[in-house]
């Protein structure tokens, strides 16, 4: 049974003719009666009765219409979601990334859909630690995290890019301790309370900066109210060098980015990856090279 057999008997059994349903589907009768016989050979039961007043469905014949109902049915919803994939692909980009990259994604889109205002984003914030997994699993564009060469190679299935080295940091305000100095090492940091973005990758930073869990008072999603704390305690928070570098809070001196001493020991690099099996489209190659702008202007 093909799609066009298919077709002829829902037809057929719906108009009750032949001739009639030939002409919905603007072929000739004969030709109908012919594919709908051959159908009945191919089955070895008879699909309808028919007779100068019209065709009906035997009882055999309804159990068939009704399977291939069904399945042109499951034919047009599949062939609808390809187009629609199809189409929003051209006008719609899901990223998966770390928290980090929140704030320069912002405002890559902001400037990006002023080009193209008929784009939309969807943009999911994940722990760095989850990332690749959730990213395979998953029908994203792109991906963006902080991650060694070393993790990356391991992995089968993506394609990686280097964006970025960036830097370990700390973001302080005006009531911190460690407002005036220029840089500082994480023994210096040893007793400071410290405010993190929930998804960050704990064991990373700890690794990194040597921050102890107990110092921790707050984890938030709310990054408004994170920078916040920020700006009105003696409380710090980790971050990267570019992170929030453009901000008005950091602009107008109300949040400062102090970097960690020891440099080649703080460095981390930034990774664009997608799948090896989904080549990037035209349209995510294109927002990717005004993300990569927007990282050479916060340096």
């Amino acid at each position: 049974m093909n799609f066009d057999q298919m077709e002829h008997i829902v037809y057929a059994e719906k108009e009750m003719s032949i001739t009639k349903a030939a002409e919905k589907l603007f072929i000739s009768p004969s030709g109908m009666s012919q594919s709908i016989t051959q159908l009945e050979n191919e089955l070895g039961i008879k699909i309808f009765n028919r007779s100068k007043q019209g065709v009906t469905p035997t009882f055999e014949g309804k159990m068939v219409i009704s399977k291939a109902m069904t399945l042109l049915s499951t034919i047009k919803e599949l062939n609808k979601e390809i187009y629609d994939i199809k189409n929003r692909s051209e006008t719609h980009l899901k990223i998966l990334t770390a928290p980090t990259f929140a704030y320069l994604l912002q405002e890559t889109m902001i400037k990006f859909n002023d080009e193209q205002n008929d784009l939309s984003f969807e943009l999911v914030e994940e722990n760095p630690a989850n990332i690749i997994q959730n990213f395979i699993k998953q029908d994203y564009n792109f991906a963006l995290i902080p991650a060694t060469y070393e993790e990356l190679k391991k992995e089968r299935f993506i394609e990686y890019e280097h964006l970025h080295k960036g830097h370990m940091c700390i973001a302080v305000g005006k009531k911190s301790p460690f407002y005036t100095y220029d840089s500082v090492s994480p023994s210096e940091l040893k007793n400071a309370k410290i405010v993190m973005y929930k998804n960050s990758d704990y064991k990373a930073l700890e690794k990194i900066s040597k921050m102890s869990s107990n110092n921790v008072v707050l984890k938030t999603n709310r990054s408004s109210l994170l920078f916040e704390l920020v700006k009105e305690s003696k409380a710090i928070s980790y971050l990267h060098e570019f992170t929030i570098r453009n901000r008005p809070m950091i602009l107008s001196g109300d949040i400062k980015i102090i970097p960690l001493k020891e440099k080649t020991t703080f460095d981390v690099d930034f990774w664009l990856i997608h799948l090896q099996s989904k080549s990037l489209s035209p349209l995510a190659r294109e927002f990717i090279e005004k993300l990569k702008k927007q990282f050479n202007n916060s340096n």
